[in-house]
């Protein structure tokens, strides 16, 4: 059991860890000028992208329908302009949390006493990181399928096409020819584009619950600490020393969530209402579609899923870390403290402690609580977007 956990941690780092290194946000000590140069050509690529599709949205504005497609996308690439933007301008305080919590999990995971604790459930948080990974590769993949099997039809019936189809709705200020040469550079920069949202969206979506992971992590080890003081401590300094420790550990965390909330705040607040217009947008969309191709259906069931795993990961996350939070107050005061009177006091202080959790730029707390927010909002936008369209 303990080999099948620490395989599951070490296929989420290594997951984590190089889909951050791609695009440049894996938080190195010593990074290169050219990794650190890294970033802006993904968030370069998105904003013109972006530019291109809102130009193609204001061309087609009477349509309620089209437009709300050309939304949908374009803030999917805002959407990974901000983070990449939150994660550059934050590189000192992203360095600062994963030197506080990598290399101290590094550490409880040679303690044999503790490696199972603090691997539990480490799994489901493999489960959630590589789930989300697949269904964005399965989203963007379904994107570039659906022109590249129409341009793969028409050349093997030797159709003429006037126009071949591009990934995105983007209006170009150029003319785009039939010229196979034109059409491929066009091509080849759209699937780039959605190339580096798939690194860019992953990376930095399941680098927020890893670190909550870690954190999680460090709360099991001073609950183990604090409940097991034995009978006989209270005539030495060890429980002195436990208390200490807890107390210092917990400042630590108290850090690291701010941090999280500081690089992470504006992506989820953001995330969360985006997603919801988008999520309503799709739900739009697939209620005026009359059929739907094979493609057209996994492309659609990944998007909506997409979004919704993008919204579940932080809330769920946060969840997970209030629950810790609270399963450690509850080891205070389960704790062998009764009738010491030296002991009572800094337990007392302890539990004045509140459940540590996140909030998303003081404006809510990241809980589940945020993504049952986020469906009921999806559903009233959806309703909202059906009777605009049937007063038209």
């Amino acid at each position: 059991m303990a080999k099948s956990k620490m395989s599951d941690y070490r296929s989420l780092y290594k997951l984590t860890k190089r889909l951050g290194t791609v695009v440049g946000v894996w938080p190195y000590e010593s990074p290169s000028i050219l990794y650190l140069l890294v970033p802006y050509i993904p968030m370069t690529i998105h904003l013109i992208i972006s530019l291109l599709i809102f130009s193609w949205v204001r061309e087609k504005f009477p349509n309620i329908g089209l437009v709300s497609k050309g939304l949908s996308i374009s803030t999917s690439f805002v959407t990974t302009i901000l983070k990449i933007a939150s994660m550059k301008i934050n590189h000192k305080e992203l360095t600062e949390l994963h030197r506080h919590l990598h290399p101290y999990f590094g550490k409880l995971l040679k303690d044999s006493k503790l490696s199972n604790i603090v691997l539990k459930d480490v799994d489901m948080f493999k489960l959630v990181s590589w789930s989300l990974t697949i269904c964005v590769a399965t989203c963007l993949g379904s994107y570039i399928l659906l022109p590249l099997s129409f341009v793969i039809k028409a050349s093997v019936h030797h159709i003429e096409v006037a126009k071949y189809p591009l990934i995105y709705p983007c209006n170009y200020p150029w003319k785009i020819t039939s010229n196979e040469i034109v059409y491929q550079l066009h091509f080849v920069f759209e699937t780039c584009s959605g190339l580096a949202m798939f690194f860019v969206s992953t990376s930095v979506d399941i680098l927020f619950p890893f670190y909550v992971f870690q954190m999680i992590a460090q709360f099991r080890e001073i609950s183990y600490d604090i409940t097991h003081i034995k009978n006989d401590d209270e005539n030495n300094d060890n429980y002195n020393k436990v208390i200490e420790k807890c107390v210092v550990q917990y400042e630590r965390l108290m850090r690291c969530r701010d941090i999280l909330e500081k690089i992470w705040g504006p992506i989820i607040l953001f995330s969360v209402t985006t997603n919801a217009i988008v999520l309503c947008t799709v739900l739009f969309q697939i209620s005026k579609m009359k059929s739907v191709t094979i493609v057209q259906g996994s492309l659609l069931v990944a998007y909506v899923g997409l979004k919704l795993g993008q919204t579940f990961i932080y809330a769920w996350s946060g969840s997970c870390l209030i629950e810790e939070s609270e399963v450690y107050r509850d080891a205070v005061y389960a704790a062998n403290w009764y009738g010491k009177k030296r002991l009572m006091t800094s337990i007392v202080m302890l539990l004045t402690q509140r459940p540590l959790s996140l909030t998303a730029c003081n404006f809510s707390v990241v809980s589940v609580k945020i993504f049952i927010t986020f469906l009921n909002t999806a559903v009233s936008y959806f309703f909202l977007l059906q009777t605009l369209d049937d007063k038209d």
